[in-house]
This record gives structure tokens, sequence and C-alpha cells, in this order.
């Protein structure tokens, strides 16, 4: 863990640098270079809530980590800010392009990674819950000002992969907000995602609709994965092949279940890659899931 939050913290940092840079490069429009200040700032003070997070947890007191994240990942979160770099070195960088790249970096899982390790960090409530605001209200201040642009709100809608009324529904069922939001995140382009916080608000999500897959921790508070499994089933039989477990439990009783049903599994942590491979080829019903199941 320690690992993605150095990597992370450098993400920041590079963020930060680059909005403070490019507001000087276009400091003639005033509007704009004021956003982008207050953008670096923003990031900066991200920086700084990692470094001290890292530095105030010792390897006992952090919790354990969920997800892996591979050099893929991190060069997909890193490639908006290394072009952008280029074409500032160049002199090629123009405002349009700025625009498109602080939505592309902005709306991407990196947010959501930058939660999912002060999470991780063990950081006390009240601090992560300020952080989850700080950076939904960054999210709204960056889709307001692009909205205001021509065309920007089209450009919202291709960064933030909104998804169609046909869209197919994923369900994810899991307790902690930061893995939560993450799943969220990693799934596929054009789907529609609802989260439910435990077992029983996810089954009475199941009650209301069709999903054509569904993500679920296993110990959870009110209902446990395992028994809204059971109860899903009995409101829709085919469910159990469009079902999958993301969970750090290795009780003899959940795997025994999980290999007595033949449920996909995937252990926390797990890479971003098998992640999104497994819910990708689930959705896809010509292909049959491939990663570190359990069966």
């Amino acid at each position: 863990m320690h690992d993605i939050v150095s990597w992370l913290i450098g993400v920041e940092a590079t963020a930060a640098n680059l909005y403070a840079k490019a507001a000087v490069i276009f400091r003639e429009d005033e509007d704009f270079s004021r956003f982008l200040s207050i953008m670096a700032v923003e990031e900066k003070e991200h920086e700084q809530l990692l470094q001290q997070a890292s530095a105030s947890i010792s390897d006992i007191k952090m919790k354990k980590a969920s997800f892996s994240l591979d050099g893929v990942f991190r060069r997909k979160i890193e490639a908006p800010f290394t072009r952008a770099w280029q074409l500032l070195r160049s002199g090629e960088l123009s405002k349009e392009t700025m625009v498109d790249i602080l939505a592309e970096a902005e709306f991407s899982e990196w947010n959501e990674v930058f939660l999912y390790a002060i999470d991780t960090l063990n950081a006390a409530d009240v601090e992560f819950q300020k952080a989850v605001s700080e950076v939904d209200q960054h999210r709204i201040n960056i889709q307001q000002y692009i909205s205001s642009l021509p065309d920007g709100e089209s450009l919202i809608q291709r960064a933030k992969r909104i998804s169609q009324p046909d869209s197919k529904r994923v369900l994810i069922v899991e307790d902690n907000h930061s893995v939560a939001r993450m799943l969220e995140a990693l799934a596929v382009d054009d789907v529609e995602v609802v989260v439910a916080r435990n077992g029983e608000e996810g089954i009475s999500r199941i009650q209301q609709g069709h999903f054509d897959l569904i993500v679920s921790d296993i110990e959870m508070p009110k209902m446990n994965g395992i028994d809204m499994y059971i109860q899903a089933l009995a409101v829709d039989p085919t469910l159990c092949s469009r079902f999958i477990f993301f969970t750090g439990s290795d009780k003899p009783e959940h795997l025994d279940f999980v290999r007595a049903t033949n449920t996909f599994m995937l252990p926390k942590p797990s890479p971003v890659r098998v992640i999104c491979d497994m819910m990708n080829d689930v959705l896809d019903s010509t292909k049959v899931p491939h990663g570190s199941t359990f069966h």
C-alpha cells in the first residue's frame, strides 16, 4: 500500500505543478487562469493530506488493501498529464486541449484511488468524509466550469461515461464507501451502476429491477453477501452466473459455499486489471469469466 501512496503523491504533485504552470501560460484568459490556479491549490492540498496520513500511520493500523494497481493502470492515470507536459514544453498546449486533458484526468479513476488510499491509511472518519466532500466538490467545480464552455456538456458526458437508457445495469454491494466508489469507477463504459451498502439493501435493489452483474462483498452488516445471494436466486435464478464475490473473507464456511455453488470470487486485494476483466466478461454473456476465481 505504501507503494500506491507514494505513486499517488507523485501524481498529485504532477497535477498541481501542471495546473499552476498552465495558469501562467493562459494568464491572458483571466477566468481560465484563475480556475487553473484554484485547481492547483486543491491538488497540492490532496498531496499534503496523503503525505500527512502516510507519515502518521503504521503498517499495523493500516486497513487491509482491496486493490493492487499494475503498471498499465498507473500509466492510464498518468497519460493525460504526460500528454499535457509534452505539449506544454513544445509550446503547443491550447486551451481546448488543456480543458480536454483536465476532463480526462479528473473524471478517470484517479480521484477514487485517492479516496481509497486515504481510507486504507485508516484516516479518522471525519477526515475521510471531509476528503470525500472535497473531492466531490472539486469535480462539481470542474464540471461547472467546463459546462460553461462551448460544447462543454458533450465533453463532460464523454469524460463521465454517462450511461444510456438501454445500458446494462451493475449492482455493487459493499459497505466500505471508498471500495464501492472504486468499483463503480472501474465499471465498463456505458453501464448504469447502482450501489448498496449491505446485503439487505442489495436484495431490495434486486427485487426492484434486473441487473446484468452483481459484485458483492461477503462480510457486511445487516445481511451478509451469502444470505443475499441465496435470496437473490429466489428472485431470479439466472443471477448465479452474473454474480461475483469480491471479498477479504477467508472463513472456511464462506470459501466452501463459493466452491459448492461454483460462484465467481475475487480475493481482496486483486489487481484492477483482473477485476475489470472479470466484470467485462460477465457482462459479455458470450465469454466465460477468467481471473483469480475460487471454484
